[in-house]
């Protein structure tokens, strides 16, 4: 249905990951005797697990595939490709400073069920921002195209 399932899949997983970290500081911390029930301590790592799983996936290769919807044989789209690069950093130092700033103040002063939940809504926003504009991606997979792992063995059989 989605040219780009593969982000679409890291996505969600994030996506996921937060609503499980949220979820996790709604239940009840400790135990009768005073200290943290294991069950929910498995269930908080394995969230915190499951968003570091997902953004190692796809962190790395976001540049890459914002860079791949200009043309680099085009010149005004080889400036706009640069100027993507710098505004990708912005934004980025941007997100950073207040997830610092603004986030630990919230965790900190409002409570963590509220902290989690922001990047929540954030990560489904973005992912609702990512399949609308998924429709005009310059290089999309065909639906009459075979999946990707018999495009990658297809590769392999060439080669050999």
């Amino acid at each position: 249905m989605f040219p780009h399932l593969g982000w679409l899949t890291l996505d969600w997983d994030e996506l996921q990951g937060l609503s499980l970290l949220t979820f996790s500081t709604i239940l009840p911390v400790t135990t009768s005797d005073g200290e943290v029930a294991r069950p929910q301590l498995i269930f908080f790592f394995f969230s915190l697990y499951l968003v570091a799983l997902a953004q190692g996936g796809h962190k790395p290769c976001v540049q890459a595939f914002g860079a791949d919807q200009f043309d680099v044989n085009d010149p005004e789209e080889c400036k706009a490709r640069s100027s993507f690069f710098n505004w990708w950093y912005f934004a980025f130092s941007a997100g950073l400073f207040v997830t610092l700033f603004i986030l630990n103040y919230v965790q900190d002063n409002v409570g963590w069920v509220l902290g989690f939940g922001i990047p929540c809504i954030a990560m489904l926003t973005a992912l609702v921002i990512f399949l609308i504009g998924t429709w005009t991606y310059r290089f999309s997979i065909r639906r009459e195209e075979r999946g990707p792992f018999l495009r990658i063995g297809r590769v392999f059989i060439v080669a050999v």
